[in-house]
């Protein structure tokens, strides 16, 4: 008995699924009460991007000047290996305020921000 193999198209849906999902994510804006509760940090991150760069704790120990082109750089790359568009314009500041009202991005009572993206690590090179 012979049975035809069926291509399995869940893990792609899944994929699309889940693309679709971070970029709707990405593109929202975070809503007031998030906002509402870090008003000091997201004027220190404001004040930050306005310079141009960040004093960021990286996963070496070491602190080092994270410019915003750097982070753009990184997120874009990550995107792109993922199949996503890049970050539009007024998109990356969004991102980030996204990830200090959820925590995966603070700045220590010294001004150096710590984040859990390791943003002076190297993309992954897909094949």
């Amino acid at each position: 008995m012979s049975s035809k193999k069926k291509r399995n198209t869940s893990s792609r849906a899944a994929k699309v699924q889940r693309q679709a999902k971070a970029h709707a994510a990405r593109s929202t804006r975070p809503t007031s009460p998030e906002i509402a509760a870090f008003p000091a940090t997201l004027e220190a991150l404001k004040q930050a991007l306005a310079v141009g760069h960040l004093p960021m704790l990286c996963s070496d120990g070491q602190v080092r000047q994270l410019t915003y082109d750097q982070m753009r750089d990184h997120l874009n790359a990550s995107f792109t290996a993922d199949g996503e568009p890049p970050l539009s314009p007024g998109e990356l500041a969004r991102f980030l305020a996204n990830d200090l009202t959820s925590g995966e991005m603070a700045m220590r009572t010294d001004g150096v921000w710590v984040t859990s993206e390791d943003y002076f690590a190297m993309p992954e090179v897909q094949p």
